[in-house]
C-alpha cells in the first residue's frame, strides 16, 4: 500500500530534530560552564603574572649585586694600583750606609720647586734641627 506524499515520514527530519537539540544542549552547557572557564583563565592569568613578576625581581637583584661586586672589585684594583705608585720602598743603599738623613742623602742640602721648570738650592729641613742642636 502506498502512502499519499503528504503523509510520508522523511528520514531527514529526524536528524535535523537531533542537530537542533544537539545545538541546544551545547548552548546550555556553554552557558553553564564558561563561568567557570572563564575564572580558571582569570586565575592562571594571574598566577603567571606574579611568577614573571617574582622572576623580574628576582634577576634585577641577581644583576644588581653582580654590579655591586664589580664596582667593589673595580675600586679595590684601583686602591691597590694607587698605593703601588704613592708607596715606593726607600733605596736599601741608603738605608744600610749609614746615612742619617733620607732626605738630602746626608748633604744637607735639598733642592726646592720655585716653578715647574727652576729649583732652588736650601738647606735641608730634617737635618737643620740636628746641625742645630750639636
Amino acid at each position: 500500500m502506498c502512502k499519499p506524499s503528504c503523509c510520508k515520514n522523511s528520514s531527514s527530519d529526524g536528524a535535523v530534530i537531533a542537530a537542533i537539540a544537539a545545538v541546544a544542549a551545547g548552548a546550555i552547557v556553554a552557558m553553564n560552564i564558561g563561568p567557570i572557564v572563564a575564572r580558571i583563565l582569570h586565575l592562571v592569568v594571574e598566577v603567571l603574572t606574579i611568577v614573571m613578576l617574582t622572576a623580574a625581581a628576582v634577576l634585577a637583584c641577581i644583576i644588581l649585586g653582580w654590579l655591586t661586586i664589580c664596582i667593589v672589585r673595580w675600586q679595590a684594583r684601583r686602591t691597590r694600583a694607587r698605593q703601588a705608585i704613592t708607596s715606593l720602598p726607600v733605596a736599601s743603599e741608603l738605608v744600610d750606609s749609614g746615612v742619617d738623613c733620607l732626605a738630602c742623602g746626608g748633604t744637607g742640602t735639598v733642592l726646592r720647586a720655585i716653578t715647574s721648570s727652576r729649583y732652588q738650592q736650601q738647606s735641608c729641613p730634617a737635618c737643620e734641627p740636628a746641625q742645630k742642636a750639636g
